[in-house]
């Protein structure tokens, strides 16, 4: 649910614009934002367009994203999903699962150059949740996990959760931070997507976390997040906790517009009245239709690198949908457009996989049956044979589970190696 004290604070300064779209509702005179024109789709693999589900796109950042596109030239979803990102950093809703999932997300826009405006997306959004909420934190940059530790104690001074949404202008400067010698800074932000709780003992220093809620928000170009990532980042299953937002906008306003102000009374009025819903309702409960969909959905869901999390994201997601369109329970309605949106995701993935997984592992699958063919091998000798060193613990590791529950190949215990079927 949401944080108590948020309630008090939901509205700022600007009372009289709020009242005054108050008023409009009453009157059922609330204006229709001017939709903004749609982006030619991203080109896709096979020559099929990669075509975000705009059907998605209600409720309160729905209307958000149209005011915003409307005057501005970013693509509309980026505006939806850095909204949806800011929402899912100040929730602490679940649903009635034992997996108790939050509403976190790991958000990286993507565009092709400074034309797509992902910046602006990130920029506009997170200062309207900063001016709506007082509460709302965000932390624009970190050099080190004892950094990150410092901003989420700063946080909890005051005896309640910490959560803190993390910015990056350019994720190059997030994955350049991880890379120096030393640092834990990955593994902290890897173990926070999942849990709350992250504990380093060294000789020389302490990171203690518990109770934090780390949500990040990030842009790069597509070039940069395809090179920038090496195997530490893959084997440690920091890519695939990323969710991708690629996107490309288009040259509309040689001078951007500005959102009337009676348009930020009733945004802001939107998002205190879908917390104030989310606030009665801590565990969202699924419906029988909607599980079933759901249920449908997942046990067809292929078994690849670029479905990883996927099944996580669609939790987050049925949370913060709900939410968005200010209902108590997840419905069929709902979990459509979640799935709608997962499959989108999977395309995203797989046309901007930073190191072509799936065929990494495909090569590594096809040199293990060839040394195998010629007989059995320890495990050093098959990691030697395939260049271990080379390809990384990721690629080898889903190699070998691959094979294995295909039933190509099987370890003999008797003799300590690895041989055909």
């Amino acid at each position: 649910m949401v944080k108590m004290q948020n309630v008090e604070t939901i509205f700022s300064a600007v009372h009289d614009c709020v009242e005054a779209e108050r008023r409009e509702y009453a009157l059922g005179t609330k204006p229709e934002p001017t939709p903004a024109p749609e982006p030619e789709p991203t080109p896709a693999e096979n020559g099929a367009p990669l075509s975000f589900p705009v059907h998605i796109m209600r409720g309160a950042a729905g209307y958000f994203s149209d005011v915003m596109a409307g005057c501005m030239e970013p693509p509309r979803h980026f505006f939806f999903l850095a909204y949806l990102t800011c929402l899912g950093n100040i929730l602490q809703n679940t649903l009635k699962t034992e997996l108790h999932p939050q509403a976190r997300l790991y958000t990286v826009i993507l565009g092709e150059s400074a034309d797509d405006r992902k910046s602006t997306a990130i920029s506009k959004t997170v200062t309207f949740f900063l001016n709506t909420m007082s509460t709302f934190k965000a932390c624009f940059g970190v050099g080190s996990a004892e950094g990150l530790q410092r901003r989420f104690l700063k946080d909890t001074s005051d005896g309640t959760p910490a959560s803190v949404l993390l910015v990056f202008d350019e994720l190059k400067a997030f994955v350049g931070k991880s890379k120096v010698d030393g640092s834990v800074l990955l593994p902290m932000v890897c173990t926070l997507f999942e849990t709350n709780r992250y504990e380093s003992h060294t000789k020389d220093r302490e990171i203690i976390l518990t109770d934090a809620h780390l949500s990040i928000l990030a842009a790069s170009t597509i070039e940069t997040y395809e090179r920038t990532w090496d195997s530490a980042f893959q084997d440690i299953g920091m890519t695939n906790r990323l969710f991708i937002v690629p996107g490309a906008g288009r040259r509309l306003h040689a001078i951007p517009g500005q959102v009337p102000g009676h348009e930020w009374g009733i945004m802001k009025s939107d998002l205190g009245k879908i917390l104030r819903v989310a606030l009665m309702t801590p565990e969202y409960e699924i419906t029988p239709a909607a599980r079933a969909l759901y249920e449908a959905w997942y046990f067809n869901l292929e078994q690849s690198i670029h479905t990883k999390r996927l099944d996580t994201y669609a939790l987050r997601f049925m949370i913060l949908l709900t939410v968005n369109a200010g209902k108590s329970e997840v419905d069929e309605s709902t979990v459509q457009d979640v799935i709608d949106l997962m499959n989108w995701q999977l395309q995203a993935r797989r046309l901007h996989d930073p190191i072509d997984a799936d065929s990494a592992v495909a090569k590594i699958e096809e040199k293990i049956r060839r040394v195998l063919g010629a007989g059995p091998r320890t495990d050093y000798e098959l990691k030697r044979a395939v260049h271990y060193s080379r390809v990384g613990t990721w690629v080898f590791s889903n190699a070998i589970r691959n094979l294995t529950r295909g039933g190509e190949i099987q370890f003999y215990k008797a003799t300590k190696q690895w041989g055909l079927k």
